[in-house]
């Protein structure tokens, strides 16, 4: 077996961006760098010689503990492929812990709780997708690694003009010498096929999210998956009409969410009901949905019957509502979001100008995973329910014929659009739908 001191490291199939980086001395180190351009292999690959040279603890922080077990732990390729299996003394998989024959320590944790990062004391930092990582965690960090005369390095690709983009320009820049950025395009890398790249571009959510991801450009809101939300804000409440069809998109609470409802009126796309609640009374949210479906003319209910949506939905299907499950994977939700988005864009539909509902599409957004992954969701602390629910009555709708399409609102529309959305209905009975009694919140 090889002695600890005859490990030849790093490995020799590096290519050159990745030795560039590593060979050069700079204490501070700023890596944007296109999707799939191994970052987090480089900066992997760093901390295993970093912890060859100088005994002591370092620390390869992800957005979440679970992604930095999912991103390097688990993944075959990573962590048990790079590192020499012959200088590990001791693995502990579950706080995600290295311990090498020279004593030197390595561990992945999750950044999201700054706080918890106070007391230990790292000389070597890694920061992986730092553009999703809260700036508190470096401010934390920042006086132990000086004290420790320790170094670090900031890896991620453009998500914004955020902390990221700061610490790159820092990096740029001449007044500071510590700093040193580097920035990788996938059309200058040569490392994804030119067929592969092509596929990405056009599989794309738009041209905008293409150039972030795959050349690093810099670009303000990107992040933001609805553009033109307000534009489409045009419907007005109605009451259901003889001889039209409706669609329901019902996303169902869990834990601290809310149910919503959202109806469509399937002629011209056009939103004409939601309510919104957060009382989980299985019984309550059976009735309520059944009585709304009964109400606009039996209704299709698209619910979502993931998890607890599995027995509310054999429910309604015994109360003799039409109801279409959709259990929402990963895959699923990309391509019901990206309809949404593209809805939106080319104004096929029509919502109702409430501030709830234009909060959550304007604040919904993507972040890209370790392992290239899109995940949609509503920041930290935010809801989405309203946008789940919207996105399945949408994914039931066909687009509409030129003439059917929602125009836009003309001044006494808009008037009427006023008055109808400062009145407060939630109908109780077929009586109070009947006699238009207004008595809750839309």
């Amino acid at each position: 077996m090889a002695n600890i001191t005859e490990i030849i490291f790093p490995p020799a199939d590096l290519l050159p961006h990745q030795r560039e980086v590593i060979h050069d001395p700079t204490r501070f180190k700023i890596l944007v760098w296109h999707r799939r351009a191994r970052k987090t292999t480089t900066a992997l690959t760093e901390i295993i010689r970093q912890s060859l040279l100088r005994v002591g603890v370092y620390w390869h922080l992800f957005p979440t503990h679970i992604e930095a077990k999912n991103a390097i732990w688990r993944d075959p390729n990573m962590m048990f492929r790079i590192i020499p299996e012959e200088i590990i003394a001791k693995k502990n998989e579950q706080e995600l812990v290295l311990t090498l024959k020279n004593k030197s320590v390595i561990q992945l944790k999750g950044a999201d709780d700054p706080e918890y990062l106070r007391g230990a004391g790292p000389v070597g930092l890694v920061f992986d997708e730092f553009q999703q990582q809260k700036i508190e965690a470096w401010q934390v960090l920042e006086p132990i690694l000086r004290e420790n005369e320790g170094w670090a390095w900031f890896i991620g690709t453009p998500s914004g003009k955020n902390h990221l983009f700061d610490f790159y320009q820092r990096g740029e820049s001449e007044k500071f010498s510590e700093w040193k950025s580097w920035l990788l395009k996938a059309s200058q890398s040569n490392i994804i096929r030119p067929s592969a790249l092509e596929e990405a571009r056009r599989t794309a959510i738009n041209e905008a999210f293409y150039n972030q991801e795959y050349e690093c450009a810099w670009l303000e809101g990107v992040g933001q998956v609805f553009k033109g939300v307000r534009a489409v804000a045009t419907a007005i409440p109605e009451p259901p009409l003889m001889n039209e069809s409706y669609v329901i998109g019902c996303d169902l609470a869990k834990h601290q969410d809310y149910t919503v409802l959202a109806v469509f009126k399937r002629s011209n796309n056009a939103q004409v009901y939601q309510e919104r609640f957060n009382q989980i009374d299985w019984v309550y949210q059976k009735n309520k949905i059944a009585e709304v479906a009964k109400h606009y003319n039996n209704a299709i209910c698209v619910v979502d019957s993931t998890g607890v949506g599995d027995p509310i939905v054999d429910d309604l299907g015994r109360m003799g509502i039409s109801v279409d499950p959709i259990t929402i994977t990963h895959t699923l939700k990309l391509e019901i979001i990206q309809k949404l988005s593209i809805w939106i864009q080319l104004k096929r539909f029509a919502i109702i100008n409430l501030e709830d509902s234009i909060f959550e599409l304007e604040n919904f957004s993507y972040k890209i995973g370790p392992t290239g992954k899109t995940y949609y969701g509503a920041p930290e602390n935010l809801h989405d329910d309203i946008v789940i629910a919207l996105a399945l009555a949408v994914h039931e709708l066909n687009p509409v014929t030129p003439q059917q399409q929602i125009k836009e609102l003309t001044s006494l529309q808009r008037y009427k659009q006023r008055l109808i959305l400062e009145q407060q209905y939630d109908y109780q009975s077929q009586q109070q739908w009947e006699e238009g009694d207004f008595d809750g919140p839309i």
